[in-house]
């Protein structure tokens, strides 16, 4: 498996390869032209002389790098050998957890296209610390993985809110209480030195991302279209804000909810905490008025981590690489934007019903043995651990309308 995965990045470093051109100003990966476009290098960092649209520890890995290597190119290659370095420990890890599902990560085609489109897999590898400390009820270290992840890329901050309403509906308030600090306290620390040095350049990233308006990869962008909303200009930014921020909250209340109503017993798999993590991820990416191509590579850990069923898997990788071959083959002129209207929308649709069947999954009551109320918390372990002693059992283990231009690498990002 491992030998597999290695394949694998090779041939995903092979692609960015092919399509690296024009001393990196075209290029599949959004880094060399991050590097190129926001100055960020030797004697420029990121937050304070330079502005950058992603989290601090993506600049500051960004900025590392370019140490290493000052140039589009090297900047590129040093990413991806950390990246891949970790897909491989990814692999091992998921491979000893959850068996041969880890094939399902291993050569995941999202692995192939996106594993080296910027710092992804770094958030991945720090969410995926986070969920396991979880499962072993190691609540402030699960905390501190989060928080790391969300400074690398957001989407890992969104596990928090309902692992701690898992946590308090177990009886575990202590335990609630220090994964919520420990995630604020490490995302915190993380942000405050350029708070502190440049308020304005760290500022400048969500207000950034607060102007964005919904991208044609969104439900948003054609719903607003159907429904004749404004899409572009402020109008349009504000409305998929308002919008979005609406629907995800609706989204994790509905999620609260269902914790509460199982009383926690979530998960075909019998794992709430994975379970909570795939149905908020999803929950996030439905809801989102940004969506790019790379962000299906978020969810291919929870396709390995729960036993959804082999053809929602086919599915999946089918539709992101359909979504791939329409999006960038018209970034790259191959293909028309006729074609990019009339197919997109279709795959839209297709993705997010992918996503809504896995939220169903992960959201489903376990139908296992009954397990206690505080089933994660160092207690509940003791009690398992003497109650399986005395009976001696042991279980095994924005599409642009006619004549535009070609979106800007921000837009792309």
């Amino acid at each position: 498996m491992i030998a597999a995965n290695l394949a694998l990045l090779v041939g995903a470093l092979l692609i960015q390869l092919a399509l690296y051109g024009r001393g990196g100003h075209s290029a599949l990966s959004d880094l060399p032209r991050v590097f190129l476009h926001r100055g960020i290098g030797p004697g420029s960092l990121p937050y304070i002389d330079r502005v950058i649209e992603y989290p601090v520890v993506s600049g500051t890995l960004l900025y590392l790098a370019s140490l290493v290597a000052p140039s589009p190119l090297g900047v590129l290659l040093v990413t991806a050998a950390g990246a891949a370095a970790l897909s491989v420990a990814i692999t091992i890890a998921l491979e000893r957890r959850c068996g041969g599902r880890a094939w399902r990560w291993a050569i995941g085609t999202p692995i192939l296209l996106y594993a080296f489109q910027n710092w992804d897999v770094f958030a991945i590898a720090a969410m995926l610390v986070g969920m396991f400390a979880f499962t072993r009820g190691r609540n402030g270290r699960a905390g501190a993985a989060f928080g790391l992840g969300a400074a690398i890329k957001l989407f890992p901050a969104v596990l928090v809110p309902p692992l701690a309403v898992y946590r308090w509906v177990s009886g575990d308030r202590r335990g609630a209480g220090r994964l919520v600090g420990w995630s604020a306290l490490v995302f915190g620390a993380l942000n405050l030195p350029f708070i502190v040095i440049k308020p304005s350049g760290w500022a400048w990233t969500f207000a950034f991302q607060g102007r964005r308006q919904a991208t044609w990869g969104t439900l948003w962008y054609w719903f607003d279209r159907f429904v004749g909303v404004p899409v572009r200009g402020h109008t349009g930014s504000q409305v998929a804000n308002n919008l979005s921020a609406l629907a995800l909250g609706i989204g994790m209340l509905w999620l609260f909810w269902r914790v509460v109503r199982t009383r926690g017993a979530l998960g075909a798999g019998g794992d709430a905490g994975v379970a909570l993590g795939a149905a908020g991820v999803a929950i996030f990416l439905l809801t989102n008025k940004v969506f790019s191509p790379t962000y299906d590579i978020w969810m291919v850990v929870f396709f390995a981590l729960l036993p959804l069923s082999r053809r929602i898997w086919v599915a999946f990788c089918a539709v992101d690489l359909m979504v791939f071959a329409t999006v960038y083959g018209w970034f790259h002129g191959i293909t028309s934007s006729e074609v990019l209207r009339t197919v997109l929308p279709v795959l839209v649709v297709l993705r997010a019903a992918i996503f809504v069947r896995v939220i169903v999954f992960a959201t489903s009551r376990y139908r296992g043995a009954e397990r206690p109320r505080s089933q994660g918390t160092p207690e509940a372990t003791a009690a398992i651990a003497a109650a399986s002693t005395k009976s001696h059992h042991h279980e095994p283990g924005v599409l642009p309308p006619d004549g535009s231009e070609r979106p800007s690498t921000a837009e792309r990002a």
